[in-house]
């Protein structure tokens, strides 16, 4: 699939944005402050390249708190520096002192509050964004411009950014295997070289050296490669240092990191059901058999007369939404139904034995917008570049408004991040 940009009529400032972390700042929108007292005790954290489920654990570890028993509200991203709750449950008043190698690692704790409730999932009213594009054009901002206001009028394309897929963009193929069922080969795309097969530049040479060892069976080594924070990698590799099974060695995996992979998996798809919207430059139409999206609510419903909707739509109380597939997903019909079907079927979605792996990890299925609305919107030139500055509802990511304004990576769903491999399940 080539796939398109939504504002290809303009061409892409270029420039970088991510220079350094600090050019890349978001912050968290908490939907309500903690409430002040409670078992859970609520810290309001400072990351400067470190991913959310690094902070996580570095942090349960500062506190002796399973993980188990810490929350957080969303993903952030790692190459940025990034503001945002974490909840653990402890009763816990004060610090530990040794905090201070969390801010040697990039880790800063700014404010500390207790609350009745753990943070949950999606519990956010948004991220402010501000970004820093460096080395453009001197002719960017007008281009720039134009680029922002398509995006505000018709919708930013609600895509999934690049690093949902994981640093070296395999996780919706480990995904892919861990739904199937097929555990040599979730192993293989986690461990192996398969793991590099769309970021084959710049890698860690140490990473490359614990993939020759994993495909040579030298798990222990292999393992030693890693550092702690990877525990997904260290788990399963231990696993089959023991002699474990395949299946043994990817249910050792912690379920955090099962999720995020069959997440990826239907993040895949997605992507390729709003790149094949945008090639029919409808990601902002409703068609008839559409399922729309309440932006309000968050309810569904399929539709059936779309110029019964036509003042929703303008006013952008609702969209179409495509599939994140599992076995409640409500299905599309007509024109969309068909073009979803067309997706689903060439990875053999229908399947029973994928919905049911994607049960097994409470993926049940859901619909998700085909786009969203930027708000706070702000482009101001500086001496380094130009300052960006705009604000996305929860789940939606900064680097599809990256995507368009810069033009410097492929259009969403041009790069397919899952293979076409069928293999059968080895216990």
């Amino acid at each position: 699939m080539a796939g398109v940009y939504l504002t290809d009529s303009v061409p892409g400032i270029g420039g970088r944005a991510r220079a350094w972390p600090e050019d890349f700042r978001v912050e968290e929108i908490p939907p309500a402050p903690p409430s002040g007292d409670g078992e859970h005790l609520h810290l309001w954290v400072e990351k400067r390249g470190v991913s959310t489920i690094e902070a996580l654990r570095a942090l349960c570890r500062l506190l002796d708190v399973p993980e188990a028993e810490a929350g957080y509200a969303g993903m952030k991203d790692a190459n940025a520096v990034t503001r945002q709750w974490f909840s653990f449950r402890t009763k816990t008043q004060k610090i530990p002192d040794t905090v201070s190698r969390l801010e040697q690692e990039g880790i800063r704790i700014l404010e500390l509050a207790r609350s009745r409730t753990r943070i949950r999932r999606g519990a956010l009213a948004g991220n402010r964004f501000d970004i820093l594009l460096r080395d453009v054009a001197p002719d960017s901002e007008k281009k720039a411009r134009k680029i922002l206001d398509c995006l505000t009028a018709r919708g930013l394309p609600n895509a999934f950014g690049d690093q949902r897929f994981g640093v070296h963009g395999h996780t919706a193929q480990v995904g892919f295997a861990l739904v199937r069922g097929d555990w040599r080969c979730v192993l293989d795309a986690l461990l192996g070289h398969a793991r590099f097969s769309l970021a084959p530049d710049d890698v860690d040479a140490r990473l490359l050296e614990a993939a020759r060892k994993y495909e040579a069976e030298d798990f222990k080594e292999a393992r030693k490669l890693y550092p702690p924070s990877w525990e997904a990698e260290r788990r399963a590799l231990s696993r089959l240092e023991q002699g474990a099974s395949p299946r043994q060695a990817v249910a050792s995996i912690p379920l955090r990191e099962r999720v995020l992979y069959g997440g990826a998996f239907q993040a895949c798809v997605f992507n390729l059901c709003i790149a094949r919207r945008l090639e029919a430059r409808a990601h902002d139409r409703i068609w008839a058999g559409d399922v729309i999206f309440h932006h309000e609510t968050g309810k569904t419903r399929r539709v059936g007369a779309p110029e019964a909707e036509a003042l929703a739509l303008e006013r952008f109380n609702v969209s179409p939404a495509g599939p994140l597939i599992g076995r409640k997903l409500i299905e599309a019909r007509g024109e969309a139904g068909k073009l979803e079907r067309s997706v689903l079927d060439s990875f053999g979605v229908g399947d029973p034995g994928i919905l049911d792996g994607l049960e097994r990890l409470k993926l049940h299925g859901s619909r998700r917008p085909y786009r969203i609305q930027m708000k706070e919107v702000s482009l101001r030139p500086v001496k380094e570049g130009l300052r960006l500055g705009f604000m996305l509802p929860p789940g939606s990511y900064a680097s599809e408004v990256l995507r368009e304004l810069t033009k410097n990576e492929p259009p969403v769903g041009a790069v397919t991040r899952i293979g076409d491999e069928r293999g059968g399940s080895e216990s």
